[in-house]
């Protein structure tokens, strides 16, 4: 692509770049995803952000659900961290869990394994609906992680913001 034409890509979403946070700690329960809808949902209500919050929402919940699923049964009190960022062009969301390095095999339903041949519902959701994603090791414990995704407010010419609509 020319460099003259080239999309220019929104600047990341950061505190240091003047980004507000917001920050939940829940407790790694099977009410995590519904704790974390209901706080994403409260952070971006009433904002210029609030066209973002149901793909948001959907995102969180699927982040927080995978935190849960990854931290081990009889963990003891662990808990899963929500932090938002909002910035007048986006917002950034990074779930945090203490869990193992590597997913162990999810809890519930009889001990059912996973197909290997599915593709992660999660993975999916964040590759079609973020506009940017990843994970990172956290900088706390050595075996943490945090998943984050970034979505951007639509500018006038329609090239950022993509998600679900509701």
């Amino acid at each position: 692509m020319h460099p003259h034409t080239a999309a220019v890509a929104p600047t990341p979403i950061r505190v240091s770049a003047g980004a507000r946070p917001y920050l939940l700690a829940a407790p790694s329960a099977p009410t995590a995803p519904k704790v974390a809808r209901d706080f994403v949902r409260a952070v971006l209500h009433r904002t210029p952000l609030a066209p973002l919050a149901d793909t948001a929402v959907l995102l969180a919940s699927e982040a927080v659900t995978r935190s849960h699923l990854r931290v081990p049964a009889g963990a003891g009190t662990t808990d899963i961290l929500v932090r938002v960022l909002t910035a007048a062009h986006g917002l950034r969301i990074s779930v945090h869990d203490e869990g193992m390095a590597t997913a162990p095999a999810p809890r519930g339903e009889a001990g059912r394994q996973p197909d290997p041949e599915q593709p992660d519902r999660g993975v999916l959701l964040l590759t079609r609906l973020a506009d940017r994603w990843g994970t990172a090791p956290s900088e706390g414990p050595a075996r943490s992680t945090s998943l984050w995704f970034e979505l951007y407010a639509a500018s006038g010419d329609g090239s950022a913001g993509r998600g679900v609509s509701g």
